[in-house]
């Protein structure tokens, strides 16, 4: 009976030795499959964060003290009257502010905004103040925006607060109540 008992316990052996070899087999696949998807996923984020800004980048911007990037070429566009209205009365003019880029609040600088704003003006002397003034009214809006979040930039409902303090500091600005729309036409955050 001892060689039995004995040939019992090498058949067990064996069992549990087969059995740890096979679950050692898949941790191996568990692991090497996790360091492939972890790999391609770094590859991925790579080419979105680092690579597609270098390749997109214009070249003309410049770093001011602030951390806040800025365009150097102007980039602001002439007043463009719209069609007239349905009564054949000129409607109101609208003044666009191009390409504002900044870091928004909180991000260190791994993160920029690129906005463009469409201001819709009640009269052509406005205009023609924007026209002047356009270094003001951009770094107002360079101090509002780099002013806030990237929660605050990505939530509908703040977007509206934000376009709402943009007019209220621009009539601020101007000393006007004549701005009667502030419109985004490009909103880009990376």
């Amino acid at each position: 009976m001892a060689a039995e008992d004995e040939k019992t316990t090498v058949e067990v052996g064996d069992t549990t030795t087969k059995e740890a070899a096979s679950g050692k087999g898949s941790n191996k696949l568990i692991l090497f499959g996790g360091l492939g998807l972890g790999v391609v996923v770094i590859g991925v984020a790579l080419a979105l964060f680092v690579i597609k800004p270098m390749m997109s980048d214009s070249g003309g911007e410049a770093e001011s003290t602030e951390g806040h990037t800025e365009q150097v070429d102007s980039h602001a566009e002439k007043p463009k009257p719209k069609k007239r209205d349905s009564h054949g009365e000129a409607a109101s003019l609208v003044y666009a502010v191009k390409d504002i880029v900044v870091n928004p609040a909180g991000t260190g600088g791994t993160r920029f905004l690129s906005v463009s704003f469409g201001f819709e003006l009640g009269s052509a002397e406005l205009a023609a103040e924007f026209t002047e003034r356009e270094l003001v009214v951009r770094d107002a809006l360079i101090t509002i925006l780099s002013s806030k979040t990237v929660a605050q930039l990505t939530d509908a409902k703040q977007k509206e607060i934000t376009r709402y303090q943009v007019k209220k500091r621009l009539e601020q600005i101007l000393n006007t109540d004549e701005i009667t729309g502030v419109y985004y036409t490009d909103f880009v955050l990376q």
